[in-house]
């Protein structure tokens, strides 16, 4: 699915009056996000979905930005990936994107300065396209937070994806998996959270094999460091060796 296929539809209302949004409406995202995984930025958005389209992508379909000028987008429901492609057709940088996050918001800020990457559908999702000729002038005109909220949520990203670089320094495939996995304890604070995402997804993140990603998980399970590592439940057992082990080993 190519992007300029579908953006170009009219939405419910092209009416950009001023709109008072509910005192729980806050432009403000957390400031911790996981590296390389952004979710909740953006839930301010909820309230002018009006003025945007609607678009189901189903699990495994891809859109194409295959324009100069793009919108942004927002993630109500549903999970997505976005990441580069070389001239091999090699997928590398990935980036995991959940439910009430933008998408594409670094474009719109820096007028097209930033490289547009596909989306791709991890499950069944919910997007609402923005209209293309949208300015930061109509959006404050909706509502001031509007505007503070997408710069706040493209901090929250730029943290994010410098946090991962960092942990992706390191060489070997164990150092990363423990740094990662202790900067999720870290922003957690607890010793049991679901992951928001699987081993399969981590491996891709940090870029290496599942296979490894597997091996290195059984390695710290046997060292009594993790007890488990599921879609649901990530439970660690010593958050201090797994950040011994992440730095030293």
């Amino acid at each position: 699915m190519f992007l300029s296929k579908i953006v170009f539809l009219k939405p419910l209302k092209n009416n950009y009056r001023y709109i008072d949004f509910p005192g729980y409406a806050s432009a403000y995202p957390p400031l911790r996000s996981l590296p390389g995984i952004i979710c909740n930025t953006s839930n301010i958005f909820e309230h002018i979905l009006d003025i945007a389209n609607r678009i189901i992508l189903k699990k495994n379909n891809i859109i194409y930005p295959d324009m100069e000028q793009t919108p942004f987008i927002y993630l109500k429901t549903g999970k997505i990936c976005i990441y580069n492609i070389n001239k091999e057709g090699k997928i590398f940088t990935p980036h995991f994107i959940f439910h009430g996050a933008l998408i594409y918001d670094a474009f719109f800020i820096t007028r097209g300065q930033f490289q547009v990457m596909p989306v791709k559908a991890l499950e069944d999702s919910e997007l609402y396209i923005f209209p293309i000729d949208i300015t930061f002038d109509d959006l404050w005109g909706i509502n001031p937070l509007i505007v503070k909220n997408i710069s706040y949520s493209q901090a929250v990203k730029d943290l994010c994806y410098s946090k991962l670089s960092c942990i992706n320094t390191y060489v070997k495939p164990l150092n990363r998996i423990c740094l990662f996995i202790h900067e999720m304890h870290s922003i957690y604070q607890k010793k049991t959270f679901y992951p928001n995402i699987t081993q399969a997804e981590l491996a891709f993140l940090l870029n290496m094999h599942k296979v490894t990603m597997s091996n290195i998980i059984a390695q710290l399970k046997e060292k009594k460091i993790l007890k488990t590592f599921t879609k649901t439940e990530l439970t660690i057992i010593n958050s201090e060796e797994l950040l011994h082990l992440g730095l030293n080993e």
